[in-house]
């Protein structure tokens, strides 16, 4: 596969605290970021809520560790739990889309 280099824009203060992430769990920030984009072009979507966070940047690193993770492990494989605010009850939801509501 041929690659391309890519330029980015970032402040310091964010490029510093994604790769304490990133290094946390075991990968540097190009590897990091490729993850993020092969999600991104995978699911065609951003691989998360796109919400307000605490201004606690400590709060705001925790968060953004647990939902590399948790990326990390549904891209895997694994299933990630959910809530249906619809029908008001959780579920498992699997990478190929499965939905289970059973949970024991």
């Amino acid at each position: 596969m041929a690659e391309t280099r890519l330029s980015v824009r970032v402040d310091n203060t964010t490029k510093r605290n994604a790769e304490t992430v990133f290094n946390a769990l075991g990968m540097n920030l190009s590897t990091g970021i490729n993850i993020y984009l092969t999600r991104v072009a995978q699911s065609r979507s951003i691989p998360f809520a796109l919400e307000l966070d605490s201004d606690d940047p400590q709060d705001a690193l925790m968060r953004s560790a647990v939902k590399l993770k948790l990326n990390n492990a549904f891209e895997a494989g694994a299933p990630i739990a959910l809530f249906d605010d619809e029908q008001n009850r959780p579920y498992l939801e699997y990478p190929d889309g499965r939905r289970v509501y059973e949970l024991d």
